[in-house]
């Protein structure tokens, strides 16, 4: 018998109704979810469970998700983990700086986050 993988994934966003979306959308295709607040927490669960990716925003308190990706990508045990970064606002600086360091996609956050399954999706099977 063959056993599918089930994925880990971690989404970092201080916004509990985005959390809750992102979370609805991704039980439904069977990852496990692990959630974080801001970008310290998330550091912390990604050092902990070490997950196959991370949803991380950009805007956040404590810690944003560029310095949060920055600290990631400078430890050994998390810097291969691929990250999505997500933000509201639509700045092309935002995802040119998220691109620089070596994010695996960006999206920008809706009211349904259309597209998030298909990237992750696509970001786990290269």
């Amino acid at each position: 018998m063959i056993f599918k993988k089930k994925y880990r994934v971690l989404v970092v966003d201080d916004d509990e109704d985005m959390l809750l979306l992102i979370e609805k959308i991704l039980s439904g295709a069977k990852y496990k979810i692990f959630k974080a607040s801001n970008g310290n927490k998330g550091i912390e669960e990604a050092k902990n469970i070490l997950p196959d990716i991370i949803v991380m925003d950009i805007m956040m308190p404590e810690l944003d998700g560029i310095a949060a990706v920055l600290k990631l990508k400078s430890i050994n045990e998390t810097r291969s983990i691929p990250v999505i970064m997500c933000t509201a606002v639509k700045a092309e600086e935002d995802e040119i700086v998220a691109r620089n360091l070596g994010v695996a996609d960006y999206i920008r956050k809706t009211p349904h986050m259309e597209g998030l399954l298909e990237k992750i999706k696509k970001v786990l099977s290269e």
